[in-house]
Parts: C-alpha cells; structure tokens; sequence
C-alpha cells in the first residue's frame, strides 16, 4: 500500500527521499553490474599473463564465466518473496553485500582452485539474484503512479553504466594497478577495487535506505 507524505518532510537537502533511493538504487546496480562483468575482462589478462592460468581452455574459461548465472537464475523468485517478508532494503543491501565480500575473495579462491573460484561465482551469482525482485518490491512502495517511471528509469540505468565502467576500468588496473600477493600479478586489483567500492555504497545504503516510506524516520503519513 502507497503512504503518501508531505513534501516537507520528504525533502533531505532539497531531495526528495523517493529519488535518494533512486540514486542510491542506481549507484547499488552500478556496483553489482560492475563485479559481474569484470571478470570478461579480467579473464584475458589472467589467461594470457599469469603462468597459473595459462591451461585454462576456453572450455573451462566458458564455465567460468556461465557459472555466475547458475547461481542467479535461482533466487529470481525467492528474492521477491524474501523482500515481501523482511524488506526490499535488507534483501537488496545483503545481496550487493554478498555479492561484494565474494568479489573480494575472488583472486584467492582463483589461485586455490578452479572448484572452489566457480563455487565464489555461483554464490555471486545468489546474491546479486535477489537485487532486482526486491528493488521492485521498494517501487512498489515507494514509488506515487505518475513518478513511477521516473524512477525507476533512473535506479535502473545502474546496470548499463556499472557495465560501461567495469568494462573500461577493469582494462587499465589490469595494465596498471597494484601488484599483490601470492603472484604479483596486478589483475587481482580489479577485485579488490571494485570490492571496495562496494563495501563504501553497502555501508551507505543499509544507513540511508528504508523499505517503505512508513519505515522511514522522518516521513510522516497523512
């Protein structure tokens, strides 16, 4: 059920709250696009320049790469289910949140072994399943008919810029980021970066966002 509000105390820095979620919706799809295409990018860096790689065949690049949409297909359904139950914000911020610690560990489950990196990539997979059923079960509710399409325009053009930017971020840090551990290769940067960036918008998100406009402290119901 909609909750309307007065203007007044929709407002934070002359924002209205509906499109502080928008942004940080759209920041949050960002995020998670970002960590799921990063890979395509990575994996020619790692096959090509690092010696642990270099057996990989395309075949087993090709499952690599597919096994982040067996984990996604999965929690199409539960994800709206589960945001209907605890709240769109919980489930979508634990998803990216998920999805964002797995990323982080992604260079260390690679050099361990090919099972367990494709295990990190369906667990992603998982997480960043639930990010769409539950954002529409916020727009649901926060979101008055005649602005609908508004925002949820601008939440959902997060994936195809979080693409863009992984696409051409994640080529430079594997030319040109830092070096770490066990190999000194600089492609695990990518990871880390992007991981990182994750943590800061999942910190934000679980203090800025709400579920509902009625869970919301500083929204009034008529």
């Amino acid at each position: 059920e909609l909750v309307t509000w007065s203007n007044e105390a929709a407002m934070m820095f002359g924002i209205p709250k509906r499109y502080t979620l928008a942004v940080m919706a759209l920041l949050g799809f960002a995020n998670v696009y970002a960590l799921r295409v990063n890979l395509s990018v990575v994996i020619v860096t790692m096959t090509k320049n690092d010696p642990y790689f270099k057996d990989w065949t395309s075949e087993t690049q090709g499952l690599v790469l597919a096994s982040f949409f067996y984990g996604y297909i999965v929690t199409q359904i539960p994800g709206g289910l589960l945001a209907e139950r605890f709240g769109g914000k919980w489930v979508f911020g634990l998803g990216c949140l998920g999805t964002t610690l797995l990323t982080l560990i992604t260079p260390i489950a690679a050099y361990h072994s090919l099972g367990l990196l494709l295990a990190v990539r369906i667990l992603e997979g998982i997480g960043e399943g639930v990010t769409f059923p539950a954002m529409h079960a916020m727009w649901a509710k926060w979101a008055p008919p005649l602005e609908k399409s508004r925002l949820t325009t601008i939440a959902y053009a997060g994936p195809n810029i979080g693409a863009i930017i992984a696409m051409s971020v994640s080529g430079v840090l594997c030319d040109n980021g830092f070096e770490s551990p066990p190999h000194y290769q600089r492609w695990p940067s990518v990871f880390y970066v992007f991981g990182t960036l994750g943590l800061i918008w999942c910190i934000a998100w679980f203090f800025i966002a709400h579920s509902s406009p009625a869970s919301h402290p500083t929204i009034s119901s008529d």
